[in-house]
């Protein structure tokens, strides 16, 4: 049974889109084949699709989004303010909260460089969130069977595992499933002359190319494929992710210039390894990948990448690119399992080398992957991979709704203003922390 369904997403959808934009549309556009939905997203964006409802809102836009909410019958977003989830929660909607990003893990390497009063303010703040969405969603969806322990695991421990709700299903697919993220049903297509080689003139014809698509984040390790390219004969590093797109800073600039510093140092910046300042638009990506030979990513080994999904990987597997990587996170293990690349231990330059040299230099274990990743991509489809998503909406007039929690919403809220405004205060001044706290009684009445 068609539904209405309201996906709000944090981002602009537009040409340059990283993973929060890319996944709210790619939602949206496949819910849109069963049901009828709107999209509002942050001005300037597009619709991901003839059948979609564009609305320009970003979360701060409360009466448009709560007016628009009132219109549907569900309500699909990633992280909400808790200001905003509190208000949604009151409404006859129902919420489904996507909670693909384990931002309770990232958190604990994001703020690694903070001062430690700061770093345990900002894992509170994270955590006190990540709870609210737990006590308030209706359906939650997340990206791995792997995930979805560790939501449940959080959930069962504060007392958000209703009991009445677990009597109906047992399994409590009908309150967290997973949802991947996905890869288009159309294979990517060559642009010519080739925009990859077009921004780095030192790539010759003959050269291999490694690439690094997505950005530089604090958990990840340029520094393996960085020195196992230097290794390598003819062969470049890129890096296809340089400055995220987005509405406001994330932290983690400094990390893209200590891989650039790192790369400058060893006097292989513009000769073998090159970076790409900006972010390639989403439409444009595909061609950029079908100029590499293999498609690289490294972390380093701590909590995060267990719960990690390297989205990165799936434009690999959507282009065909045999994939080297480090060990540990869930596309890795599958990597492995499926025979689609090589997987090595995070740190091991040398083993990365040779992963690496394996895959260009023995065109024999290259086809072979190739192959096995042709016979994989079709299940790894977004149409396929948000069934579960499509079916709930369909039908959700069937499921009992969840009551949230208020409490836990509350303390959430509270939360949100006591670590937030000591901070406003210290960077920005009083007048902006008195601005704030008028912001938020005007939300509550």
């Amino acid at each position: 049974m068609r539904s209405s369904v309201l996906v709000l997403s944090s981002e602009p959808v537009s040409g340059r889109m990283a993973g929060p934009a890319i996944r709210a549309a790619e939602l949206a556009r496949v819910l849109s084949a069963e049901h009828d939905v709107t999209l509002a997203a942050p001005g300037p964006s597009e619709a991901p699709g003839e059948r979609v409802r564009l609305i320009a809102a970003g979360f701060e836009d409360y009466a448009t989004l709560l007016a628009e909410a009132r219109r549907h019958q569900i309500v699909v977003a990633q992280e909400l303010p808790p200001t905003l989830l509190s208000r949604l929660a009151r409404l006859p909607v129902r919420l489904v909260l996507d909670l693909y990003n384990p931002i309770v893990m990232e958190v604990l390497e994001a703020v690694a460089a903070r001062p430690p009063r700061a770093q345990r303010r900002i894992q509170s703040l994270i955590t006190s969130r990540a709870l609210a969405q737990c006590a308030a969603a209706d359906f939650i969806v997340c990206a791995s069977e792997r995930q979805r322990d560790l939501w449940l695991g959080g959930m069962a421990l504060h007392g958000l595992i209703e009991l009445d709700a677990y009597r109906r299903d047992p399994t409590l697919r009908s309150l967290i499933d997973v949802v991947p993220f996905g890869i288009p049903a159309e294979p990517p297509r060559p642009v010519s002359p080739s925009p990859l080689r077009a921004a780095f003139p030192a790539i010759a014809a003959g050269d291999r190319v490694l690439l690094w698509a997505g950005g530089v984040w604090g958990w990840l390790d340029p520094e393996t494929p960085i020195r196992a390219a230097a290794g390598l004969e003819r062969t470049h590093l890129v890096f296809m992710g340089g400055e995220r797109p987005g509405p406001a800073e994330t932290g983690q600039e400094r990390f893209t210039r200590r891989a650039l510093e790192l790369a400058r140092r060893e006097g292989l910046e513009g000769e073998r390894v090159h970076f790409n300042p900006g972010w390639v638009p989403y439409a444009e990506r595909g061609a950029w990948l079908l100029d590499a030979d293999l498609g690289v990513t490294a972390h380093r080994k701590h909590l995060e990448a267990r719960f990690a999904f390297r989205t990165r990987v799936l434009d690999y597997l959507w282009a065909g690119l045999p994939v080297v990587s480090s060990r540990g996170d869930v596309l890795a293990e599958i990597v492995e399992r499926d025979g689609l690349g090589r997987t090595v231990e995070p740190g091991d330059v040398e083993g990365f080398t040779a992963a690496c040299r394996e895959l260009l230099d023995d065109a024999r274990a290259a086809d072979a992957v190739r192959e096995q990743i042709a016979s994989v991509a079709p299940r790894l489809r977004w149409e396929v991979v948000v069934r579960p998503l499509v079916d709930w909406c369909a039908r959700h007039r069937e499921l009992a709704p969840r009551s949230p929690r208020r409490d836990v919403l509350r303390r959430a809220v509270r939360a949100q203003y006591t670590r937030i405004l000591p901070t406003t205060l210290e960077e920005r001044g009083a007048r902006a922390a008195a601005a704030q706290v008028v912001r938020r009684l005007r939300r509550m009445i």
